[in-house]
């Protein structure tokens, strides 16, 4: 199956190709293809069910702030049974974590600051 027909095959099922992707496909067919077949391996029926799959990819990709996976992610999460309270509280997680990661980040800034409070 070439690239075009894969993005066809994925906008019957619903799923919209984002540009950066189109791009990605015109550029380097050979690895977008293995792109997508592991996306399909991933969000394949597994241990884990595809919603709970779908939500985590939701949380990741917004404190990854990728707008485009958020949106496919949000479809694919309410296609699989989602509600519109589940995805606000993975969203809500997403914030959670990438504050944390802010703080965490900001850590060496901290310690200096305060060490140099303690010589003042």
């Amino acid at each position: 199956m070439t690239i075009i027909e894969r993005f066809e095959a994925m906008k019957k099922s619903g799923a919209e190709v984002q540009r950066p992707l189109e791009l990605f496909g015109e550029l380097d067919p050979k690895n977008t293809i293995a792109h997508l077949e592991a996306k399909t391996a991933t969000f394949s029926d597994g241990a884990v069910p595809i919603k709970y799959k779908a939500l985590a990819a939701i949380s990741a990709a917004v404190a990854l702030d990728s707008p485009s996976c958020i949106m496919n992610n949000v479809k694919l999460a309410t296609m699989n049974g989602a509600s519109k309270a589940e995805i606000m509280e993975v969203i809500a997680v997403a914030r959670f974590a990438k504050a944390a990661t802010v703080i965490s980040s900001s850590a060496p800034a901290l310690e200096w600051l305060a060490a140099r409070e303690k010589q003042e």
